[in-house]
């Protein structure tokens, strides 16, 4: 998540971010880093996909509080941190069990190490019991993580072998890398893994609509185990 960008391409990410979460208040502005906005923009992707399939979206602050103004992380953090009113989305689907999307959030792995999800999703039953005992979430119980990567150059090797890394301690249910370029290299590692790599995702590209169905995937198996009389 790093390295800079045009104005253009940063108005484009904010804009997105809008249309797809359906609010004008968002807490990016033209000065915010464009890798915290892209974190954002993926973020937007993970919400517009459930409401696109027939969920119910609300916003609510670590409080449980419903808001419209929408306030998200730009540093990792624990998903109970309350010094600012930082903002998830709270999806239902018909007949299933709620879920809860989160921004920047440390998840516990299998090793009892701490692991920072740019985008989490995950049943919003144990993000209660994490912010009332003020314990991270565990990886193991998590539905989604995706792995957000900003870059004005290609990717570099190192960062694919990372996400291996985190994705073996975290041990989600679906992991996915997502870049707004594309590495030869990255691709060919997360190829020979059969791990999830989306490359060039921005605005209204056809790599978005391709990352937004695996985001389909992955709801449709929740709700396949859920609530099996709800089609997506």
């Amino acid at each position: 998540m790093t390295n800079a960008s045009t104005p253009s391409a940063l108005a484009q990410l904010i804009s997105e971010i809008r249309t797809c979460l359906g609010t004008e208040d968002i807490s990016y502005k033209s000065s915010s880093a464009p890798p915290d906005v892209y974190e954002g923009f993926v973020f937007s992707l993970v919400v517009s996909t459930a409401s696109r399939h027939g969920a119910t979206v609300r916003y609510e602050d670590v409080h449980g509080i419903e808001t419209d103004q929408l306030v998200f992380r730009t540093g990792p953090g624990q998903l109970y941190g309350d010094t600012q009113p930082f903002t998830h989305a709270v999806i239902d689907f018909s007949g299933a069990p709620s879920l809860e999307v989160h921004l920047g959030v440390y998840v516990q792995g299998s090793s009892g190490v701490l692991h920072e999800c740019d985008v989490l999703v995950l049943p919003a039953e144990e993000a209660r019991i994490c912010r009332a005992q003020r314990i991270a979430p565990r990886g193991s119980q998590a539905l989604l993580i995706i792995e957000c990567k900003y870059y004005v150059s290609n990717l570099g090797i190192g960062l694919a072998r990372n996400f291996e890394g985190l994705r073996a301690d975290v041990r989600t249910q679906s992991e996915i890398f997502v870049s707004n370029t594309r590495s030869p290299s990255a691709a060919k590692y997360f190829d020979a893994r059969h791990r999830e790599f989306e490359g060039n995702v921005v605005p209204n590209s056809s790599q978005a609509g391709y990352l937004q169905a695996e985001i389909r995937k992955t709801y449709k198996s929740f709700l396949s185990k859920n609530a099996p009389s709800t089609v997506i």
